[in-house]
């Protein structure tokens, strides 16, 4: 049998999990609305807060692997909770990523080509 103090610690590290995977998508949200009005991609300030928030992410995962899974069934909510937050996530951070490629190849040039003469075309369909 399980005790108290391990359903708790289950309880709660499954619950800050929710909120370090809240704030992440919070912030690839901002990412995402950076990305569409400038056009550019983020700072290196954005960037350090990314990288301290995916920290923090990997250390509450990191919390998740050192639980007693046999209490997950009782949890479930929690998980499908944290597993849809972590889907919304991932989605949105795939469409950054095609935003953020944008940003960074930029805009081709377009290039003229020059209009063929009627001397040319006539040669190319038979025509003299």
């Amino acid at each position: 049998m399980t005790s108290p103090e391990t359903t708790i610690s289950f309880e709660t590290t499954l619950d800050n999990h929710i909120v370090v995977s809240n704030e992440t998508y919070q912030l690839i949200l901002e990412e995402n609305r950076l990305l569409k009005q400038t056009g550019e991609p983020p700072d290196g300030i954005f960037l350090a807060r990314k990288k301290q928030l995916l920290a923090r992410l990997e250390a509450s995962l990191k919390a998740i692997r050192a639980l007693d899974k046999t209490e997950a069934r009782r949890f479930r909510f929690l998980i499908d909770k944290a597993q849809e937050v972590v889907l919304k996530t991932l989605l949105l951070d795939r469409e950054n990523e095609q935003l953020l490629l944008k940003c960074t190849l930029g805009v081709k040039p377009r290039v003229a080509a020059p209009r063929p003469s009627q001397t040319h075309l006539q040669k190319i369909y038979g025509r003299h």
